[in-house]
C-alpha cells in the first residue's frame, strides 16, 4: 500500500517539475552569415550592382542562373545548394567605411537581417550595395531587412 502511494507521489512530482512554457522557443537565434568576399569579390559595397532594384530595396537570390542574370560587378560561382543571397541597396548620406551584419531568426520563424552602415565624414550621398550569404531558406519563410547608418562622431 505504501509502495503504491510512493509511486503515485513520485509520478506526481515528476510531472509537476516539468514546465509547460519553456522559454527555449521564445528566444531569438543568431545565425552566421558569409559574404561574397569568401568567393573572391572585393569592395562589394561599390562594385556590386543590381539594376532591377529601385530605391531602398532588397531581393533574395536562390540559384546561380538568377545570380548571373541579376547581379553585376562580381561573376563568381556561389554554392547555392547551401546558401541564399540577400542583396539590396541603401541610400547613405556620406562615405561608407564598413558594413556590419546581424542575422536573426525569431520564434515565429521570421528572419531579419540587420544592416549597419558605418559612415565617415567624407564622400557624397549615393546608393551602397549590401549583401549576405545566409543558410538556405524555405520559400515561405518571411525575411525582413532593417538598415541604419551610424557615425563615429
Amino acid at each position: 500500500m505504501i509502495k503504491k502511494y510512493a509511486i503515485l507521489f513520485g509520478t506526481a512530482l515528476l510531472f509537476a517539475g516539468c514546465t509547460v512554457n519553456d522559454d527555449y522557443y521564445d528566444r531569438e537565434v543568431f545565425i552566421k552569415t558569409e559574404g561574397l568576399e569568401l568567393y573572391g569579390c572585393y569592395n562589394t559595397k561599390e562594385n556590386l550592382y543590381v539594376p532591377t532594384l529601385k530605391g531602398d530595396e532588397f531581393t533574395i537570390i536562390t540559384n546561380q542562373q538568377d545570380y548571373r542574370n541579376l547581379v553585376q560587378g562580381c561573376n563568381v560561382a556561389v554554392d547555392f545548394r547551401f546558401y541564399d543571397l540577400i542583396i539590396g541597396q541603401y541610400w547613405v548620406q556620406s562615405n561608407t567605411e564598413d558594413i556590419k551584419y546581424v542575422y536573426k531568426k525569431n520564434r515565429y520563424n521570421e528572419f531579419t537581417l540587420f544592416v549597419e552602415f558605418l559612415q565617415n565624414r567624407g564622400g557624397r550621398p549615393k546608393f551602397v550595395t549590401y549583401h549576405a550569404l545566409v543558410p538556405k531558406l524555405h520559400p515561405l519563410d518571411p525575411v525582413y531587412v532593417e538598415t541604419r547608418e551610424s557615425q563615429p562622431w
